[in-house]
């Protein structure tokens, strides 16, 4: 072979290798497979069976709203745990947090909110305590003939107004003016504000969706019925809401049953029971029976129960971040 034909035939050889390698490489970072298919697999085969291979997805981010974890890290500063709790710290939540209802975790929604609410709870009771003891003092006066002041006269007559007391004076009086049990306002709240994540809640603080008339006063529901003009009564804060519910609890006539119930088991000395003035509130929902039933589960599952009696701690705590703070107590 001549010399001229033996460099053609390396020059031939060399372009081969290099397309090949060249081939070998696009085919790689490509992603093409230019490897034989093995006689008696055809292609589909091929495809089947890497299209059946199993595909690795990552986990999705647990992610919780800025305002939820500020507050979650302000309760865990003040050691503020509904675990074993015996004591409980004056701190007064203005308003629910923003992305309570986005929680992925149902109990971390739960333990929030009624962290949120127990205090707010108490706190209502507590005035209402206050304002007993000052109607028993006006009523031992004018059983031992001590003179009582006008001004004390014309406070007894406001409420009297408020609650709707036509006659029998401040024994009628103190029959409405009486604590409700902390299980059951947690209870209802929960029931009736969706754990705190209700559109009512959240744009005007309404937590017992109470109605009002007159579209200035609060929150059109979405579902009213067309000629109907009630509202969602809205409220500056989730303290005034839970006092509205107290005084409507206490004063409205649908609920005379839970009034008498009560009084009855304070005089025989027993326990105010929130189960049991639980099940006189029938005519709370169109549910009836079925709300009550609710209820029940409510206090059962999250052990609401419990939380009767408790007091509150002695000494102030550091007071919450100030999108949360309530203006006044």
């Amino acid at each position: 072979m001549s010399s001229a034909k033996a460099g053609n035939y390396r020059k031939v050889a060399l372009a081969s290798i290099i397309g090949a390698v060249c081939l070998l490489y696009i085919s790689f970072f490509a992603g093409i497979d230019i490897s034989p298919i093995p006689k008696g697999i055809d292609a589909e085969d091929t495809a089947e069976v890497v299209t059946d291979a199993p595909v690795k997805t990552k986990k999705p981010v647990y992610r919780r709203g800025p305002e939820v974890v500020a507050l979650n890290q302000y309760f865990k500063s003040i050691g503020y745990s509904l675990n074993d709790v015996t004591e409980v710290p004056r701190v007064y939540i203005k308003r629910v947090p923003k992305g309570l209802g986005e929680l992925a975790s149902v109990d971390e929604r739960k333990r929030i909110f009624l962290r949120i609410m127990l205090p707010l709870a108490m706190r209502v009771n507590e005035e209402i305590g206050a304002r007993r003891e000052r109607l028993m003092a006006i009523q031992a006066k004018g059983i031992s003939g001590t003179p009582v002041s006008e001004h004390d006269q014309q406070w007894v007559e406001q409420l009297m107004k408020r609650y709707r007391v036509t006659d029998g004076g401040i024994a009628a009086l103190l029959e409405r003016i009486d604590m409700i049990p902390t299980s059951l306002i947690l209870a209802q709240s929960a029931e009736e504000s969706g754990w705190g994540t209700s559109r009512f809640v959240r744009t005007g603080n309404a937590l017992f969706g109470q109605w009002a008339w007159g579209d200035d006063e609060g929150i059109v529901p979405k579902d009213r019925e067309d000629g109907k003009t009630h509202v969602i009564k809205s409220f500056g804060s989730l303290m005034d809401s839970v006092r509205a519910y107290a005084r409507n609890i206490n004063s409205h006539p649908a609920y005379q049953g839970l009034r008498e119930r009560r009084a009855i088991l304070r005089a025989e000395g027993q326990q105010i029971s929130g189960w049991e003035l639980a099940e006189t509130l029938t005519k709370y929902s169109e549910r009836g029976e079925e709300y009550v039933e609710s209820l029940h589960a409510i206090m059962r599952a999250n052990g609401l129960n419990d939380l009767d009696g408790l007091e509150f701690a002695v000494g102030d705590v550091p007071p919450p971040p100030q999108l949360f703070a309530a203006l006044e107590d």
